[in-house]
């Protein structure tokens, strides 16, 4: 009896180890309306909460186009072994060199910057927590 009960036990830990591994990759919930780029794709996201400034290591970074409806684009999605779960370190971008361009990555918001085509904010303008979803 005690085997049968512990093999239940690591099927249910099994099962809850996976489920938490693929939680990135889960479609999203109704409520995921807001989208986020990352690495060229769009992902689904809420906002769960506002955070408090931490450690940098424990967030990753957002970059918010404000006034112009653009989607915000991240430096790491689910899947990246760097991904901190959805807690970011907010900054904002503005347009000095380009108009208003959506970008769908990282890399190329940083190219724009070094062009002098962008401004990122030196420190962040908020902390957030949202989790992203597959679309």
């Amino acid at each position: 009896m005690h085997a049968r009960s512990g093999a239940l036990v690591a099927v249910g830990l099994v099962v809850a180890l996976a489920f938490i591994a693929n939680v990135g990759s889960a479609m999203a919930p109704g409520r995921a309306a807001g989208r986020i780029y990352g690495d060229g794709e769009l992902w689904a996201t809420f906002v769960t909460t506002g955070l408090k400034a931490g450690p940098e290591g424990s967030f990753n970074l957002l970059y918010s186009f404000p006034g112009t409806g653009l989607i915000s684009v991240t430096d790491s999605v689910p899947g990246d072994v760097d991904y901190r779960g959805g807690r970011w370190r907010v900054f904002a971008v503005t347009f000095t060199g380009i108009e208003p361009t959506q970008f769908t990555n990282d890399a190329d918001v940083l190219h724009h910057a070094a062009l002098g085509h962008l401004l990122i904010s030196a420190e962040p303008v908020s902390y957030v927590s949202c989790p992203l979803f597959r679309l």
